[in-house]
């Protein structure tokens, strides 16, 4: 009677080292799933932040960059083109007016009081 009773011990042990072991290879996927998703959105959004020169690919070179359209009309696809080694890289995709400047407010020349 014994030897069934340190079987059954010994099995449940198994059982529960086997079921810690499952549950821990989850728990660790997931964790490096969302870690994944969390470093590689902090990537994108730091490497996009306005005022930081130094980002920017074409910044101390003579450079141009260029703007593809593409299909939907919205978003262009730019490249750069580097003139010192004849290259061209591609960049991102934005929107297609993010460059060009703001039109102004159309004023009226004379203030009209209803006449």
């Amino acid at each position: 009677m014994a030897s069934v009773e340190t079987r059954r011990d010994f099995r449940r042990s198994q059982e529960t080292l086997a079921k810690f072991r499952h549950v821990a290879i989850v728990s660790l996927f997931f964790v490096a799933v969302v870690g994944s998703g969390l470093f590689l959105g902090a990537v994108i959004v730091m490497s996009t932040l306005p005022g930081d020169e130094a980002n920017e690919p074409t910044a101390g070179r003579r450079t141009a960059r260029i703007a593809c359209s593409l299909p939907d009309g919205k978003l262009c696809h730019y490249m750069i083109f580097d003139n010192k080694t004849a290259t061209a890289v591609e960049d991102r995709v934005g929107r297609c007016d993010e460059d060009k400047p703001k039109r102004k407010k159309e004023r009226p020349a004379a203030v009209s009081w209803g006449k």
